[in-house]
């Protein structure tokens, strides 16, 4: 918007209050119901150590913000580690509820890969557009963003993760491009009007304490990203560290979403449930909350 007149300009503000909500959300309900959702402008970071589910979050979000029914406009992942096609499959799979590493194995029988073909389908319903070049910066993001917007509005992006992004300048060090990285991530988010969640690596310092639940702190070589962030969740998932001490620990589902910063707005936990079959966070289902 730039320079706001108190004088003249009000009159938009009053005409927003009490709408709908014009953001999007992640789909796990209890998760929504606590931050409000990701609002368009900002820039919200999503955390965790490797195998904590990012990636599968990031899917989870994607199907929700790009399914059929949304009809709001295209939304684009860019993902830096996988290919359009595993991501694809890894969407089909979700979508289908099926177990991805039985199909890659070549061990699924023919209802599960009639429901898999299916979902693959579907998917072509979805206003999803994945980018997966592997040298990625905040302008060619803008030039793919400009592109979309010729055909079609932009609703959301999601950013899998912000540490393999790179800047087209010289930097001193990796904590200085880092911080330029997510900077910029907001910028864009302000430029474009549209949400942006990045995804993120916590640094070590969870490993080598005593209880592995994760703080803000732990956010990897950059203190930019707290503050450029409007919302920070940390994934938590408990029984992930405890097949760590014993390998045949039944792995209980459960997993926590810490909500770490959440701006004008409450911070603390929320439970869910990480079904490892298809790698996606869910809400718990009402007859299994007792056990979580």
């Amino acid at each position: 918007m730039g320079l706001f007149d108190l004088r003249k300009d009000l009159k938009e503000i009053k005409q927003s209050i009490g709408k709908q909500f014009d953001g999007v959300t992640s789909g796990i309900k209890s998760l929504d119901d606590f931050i409000l959702g990701f609002g368009k402008g900002e820039m919200s970071t999503i955390a965790g150590r490797p195998g904590m589910g990012k990636s599968s979050m990031s899917r989870d979000i994607l199907l929700n913000i790009g399914k059929p029914t949304a009809n709001k406009g295209a939304c684009l992942l860019c993902t830096l580690e996988m290919s359009c096609e595993e991501v694809t499959e890894l969407l089909a799979a979700n979508l289908a509820k099926v177990d991805y590493n039985n199909i890659k194995k070549g061990h699924a029988g023919d209802k599960v890969l009639d429901k898999f073909h299916i979902a693959l389908e579907q998917l072509s319903q979805f206003s999803v557009i994945i980018n997966d070049d592997s040298f990625v910066t905040p302008d060619s993001i803008r030039d793919i963003l400009k592109s979309i917007e010729k055909d079609e509005p932009i609703t959301c992006l999601i950013v899998d993760y912000l540490q393999l992004m790179s800047l087209r300048k010289k930097v001193t060090n990796r904590q200085e491009e880092v911080s330029e990285i997510s900077r910029e991530l907001k910028t864009i988010a302000r430029e474009f009007n549209i949400p942006v969640i990045a995804f993120s690596q916590l640094n070590r310092n969870v490993e080598y304490r005593e209880s592995s639940r994760p703080r803000m702190v732990d956010l990897r070589e950059s203190g930019s990203m707290e503050n450029d962030s409007t919302k920070i969740i940390l994934i938590h998932r408990p029984s992930y560290y405890d097949k760590q001490l014993d390998p045949n620990a039944e792995d209980s589902g459960e997993a926590e979403l810490i909500i770490c910063k959440n701006r004008s707005g409450a911070v603390g936990t929320v439970d869910c449930a990480f079904i490892s079959n298809y790698m996606s966070f869910c809400d718990i289902p009402e007859e299994y909350k007792s056990d979580f």
